[in-house]
């Protein structure tokens, strides 16, 4: 591998890319500190899952007779770049990698890997891939079974680059980082006892701030609802976003609807790159196996537009036209195998000029048939493959950022949206039920141009935009830091 010398990083130019880190200030966040966590238990087992993205423990209620997930409520996201000023080669790389391992196991062995203890998801983009270990990622990188072979023969990656999607705005920005840190707990001193020695502290023996060059922080959160008055309308009210008033007291989300069913996500390791036949070629032993693809995205809200409408017509247009009005203020409705739409009722529903969130998104989601899958478990008809995790913003569209330039961005505060990941066993798959968001279905139909269908009349797509995407690798937990830089 070429080696590559850029000019040293002085102390001054680190501090500076270091310290917006620790100086965000929690605002309107602080009103979360007044709502007590879940009660769940704590410890679990010692023993940490090689799938990065399960948390363990989660605590499972029933809300209108629906079994619902309650997740971590903290979601911190940090993403970077790697810091120029280095050598990068096999020897830096390697000697990076078990830097990061050793500090990130040094600080999870304090916390079990529940919603009340402390989970990290290191995720690495493309970018890192083709520029530091090219060779290794030709050779051992994913590949997406279920796309068509490209000119040499050779099936296309599983990890692809981000894209734009039909109702995506012009301006939506398709990034480049390096590398992402996801942490989740129930406790904000927890994800601030992780970031502080990890990313802003040099003193600490945990720390990898050097290696790295920050590009944005993004808080999350999932307001607590169904049980308390909800920590998204709380937010929302104190930031004096129009259309707050109207977020029912329960929901956990923005938008008023529960997103956390079982029925509606992935079981287990479903989305991980091995488990799932003929979807990817790291069945049995592939160097990523027990990872998957995540997408990781901001999304603006217009809270004022949506509960503008009546309850009748959000319900219709966020699960299907097709689905019986439950009570007004129901946030959360079935939406589980048994209510899975067929090809049938969205064709009958576009014919009417309108097409729902849920309803599109099964078509490319879930299983369209009894599935054994490699662990020879039975996935039945209907099963989620995607585990989602939607979390509530108040940043438009990040906590702070850097342009392209490097300059440090304070974005517009108090602006209702939402961050989104998703894991999946191929980037190929999230297109796919992206595109079926916006009426093209994973056979090829367009809806949009077949009924003529706007944004307007399709799901929730006139509500919410994109303004940032990128695609990203979730490795398994044994190569999460610095992946292949071994074998280079």
């Amino acid at each position: 591998m070429n080696q590559r010398r850029v000019s040293p990083m002085s102390r001054r130019t680190f501090l500076g890319r270091t310290a917006a880190l620790a100086v965000a200030g929690r605002g309107v966040y602080s009103v979360l500190e007044d709502y007590p966590a879940p009660e769940r238990a704590y410890a679990a087992n010692p023993t940490r899952r090689q799938e990065q993205y399960l948390v363990d423990g989660l605590e499972v209620i029933l809300d209108n007779n629906v079994a619902v997930v309650i997740p971590p409520i903290y979601n911190n996201v940090i993403t970077a770049k790697l810091a120029p000023g280095r050598i990068r080669n096999k020897g830096s790389l390697v000697s990076a990698q078990k830097r990061v391992e050793a500090a990130l196991a040094r600080l999870e062995k304090s916390h079990p890997a529940t919603a009340a203890g402390l989970t990290i998801v290191v995720a690495w983009g493309l970018p890192y891939f083709r520029e530091y270990v090219p060779g290794p990622w030709a050779a051992r990188g994913p590949r997406d079974l279920r796309l068509p072979p490209g000119p040499g023969g050779e099936q296309p990656f599983a990890i692809l680059d981000a894209e734009r999607f039909p109702s995506d705005p012009e301006s939506v920005v398709l990034e480049d980082n390096d590398v992402v840190f996801k942490i989740r707990s129930d406790s904000a001193s927890i994800v601030q006892s992780v970031e502080g020695p990890l990313f802003t502290d040099p003193a600490s023996r945990a720390f990898i701030g050097d290696l790295f060059q920050f590009t944005s922080k993004r808080v999350g959160f999932l307001g607590r609802g169904f049980g308390t008055t909800s920590a998204a309308k709380a937010l929302a009210l104190q930031a004096g976003v129009r259309g707050a008033a109207a977020i029912p007291d329960r929901a956990q989300l923005m938008l008023g609807f529960t997103s956390t069913q079982p029925g509606a996500l992935g079981p287990g390791n479903i989305p991980s790159f091995e488990t799932l036949k003929q979807r990817t070629d790291q069945y049995p032993n592939g160097y990523f196996a027990h990872g998957c693809a995540m997408h990781l995205s901001h999304l603006t809200l217009d809270l004022d537009k949506w509960y503008g409408k009546t309850y009748a017509d959000r319900v219709s247009r966020m699960i299907s036209p097709s689905t019986a009005v439950p009570p007004d203020g129901t946030v959360t409705v079935p939406n589980g195998p048994d209510q899975v739409a067929t090809r049938a009722q969205v064709e009958a529903d576009a014919s009417r000029q309108r097409a729902g969130h849920n309803s599109l998104l099964q078509l490319a989601t879930r299983l369209p048939a009894d599935e054994l899958d490699n662990y020879r478990r039975l996935r039945r008809k209907g099963t989620a493959v995607p585990v989602r995790e939607d979390f509530n913003t108040l940043d438009n569209p990040f906590t702070w950022y850097r342009d392209a330039s490097g300059a440090l961005k304070q974005p517009t505060p108090n602006q209702p949206g939402l961050h989104f990941a998703v894991f999946v066993p191929s980037s190929g798959a999230f297109h796919a039920a992206r595109r079926a968001m916006d009426g093209l279905l994973p056979d090829g139909t367009d809806l949009r141009r077949q009924y003529g269908l706007s944004d307007e009349q399709i799901g929730i797509n006139s509500v919410m935009q994109a303004t940032h995407r990128q695609n990203f690798l979730v490795p398994p937990r044994n190569h999460r830091s610095f992946p292949l830089a071994e074998l280079l």
